[in-house]
């Protein structure tokens, strides 16, 4: 029996990593067929998924990039209002809703259109508080905007919370452009959709 157990405990270590492997790997291919997917429609609000605000000396461009199309969607007038939801960095203390509120204010959108949502720490949270707002503000509908790695998910909790919504990834984002599939956002999506899975949140 001695010799026998260490034996049965690598072939069910084995048998739980290919398993985690297969999960991992199916998750993957799911994502990779729709992170094209760019549904955008006339809303009551867009709203700007947060990401950390600096980076090395700078804005984070992945940021930048995110509130870009979220202005450029609200000048084609797919919505009147831009929701910014992001919290503090934990890096830096910086806040995620108050840097995309300056960077779309020096783009030339009007104070009147800009909502921020300071409050929020992961994608869960940034449309539960969203969803919120809306409520309070009578918001029926929402376009949402992030890059192609992580909208699945997004669109995916904002589904599980009940919201409407139409989704617009970025797509020039240098977080998605460089490395595309390969990118250590993209690999780590699987793990982040998982999570959420297990803990309910879709």
């Amino acid at each position: 029996m001695k010799a026998r157990w260490p034996a049965q405990v690598v072939r069910w270590t084995l048998r739980l990593g290919l398993l985690a492997l297969l999960v991992y790997l199916g998750t993957a291919i799911y994502l990779g067929t729709q992170v094209k997917k760019d549904t955008r429609r006339q809303t009551d609000a867009i709203v700007v998924l947060g990401a950390r605000v600096n980076h090395k000396n700078g804005i984070n461009p992945c940021l930048r990039a995110r509130v870009n199309h979220g202005v450029r969607l609200w000048e084609h007038r797919y919505a009147p209002l831009i929701i910014m939801s992001g919290g503090n960095d934990i890096e830096d203390g910086a806040n995620e809703a108050d840097a995309m509120f300056r960077m779309a204010r020096q783009a030339g959108v009007p104070e009147t259109a800009l909502v921020r949502e300071r409050e929020a720490h992961s994608t869960y949270e940034n449309l539960l508080f969203t969803r919120k707002i809306m409520q309070d503000r009578g918001l029926k509908s929402l376009l949402i905007v992030t890059e192609n790695y992580h909208m699945p998910r997004a669109s995916l909790i904002a589904q599980e919370l009940g919201l409407d919504h139409a989704v617009s990834p970025v797509q020039d984002s240098p977080c998605w452009t460089r490395w595309t599939f390969l990118s250590r956002y993209f690999l780590r999506e699987p793990l982040a959709l998982i999570k959420n899975k297990v803990l309910g949140r879709w």
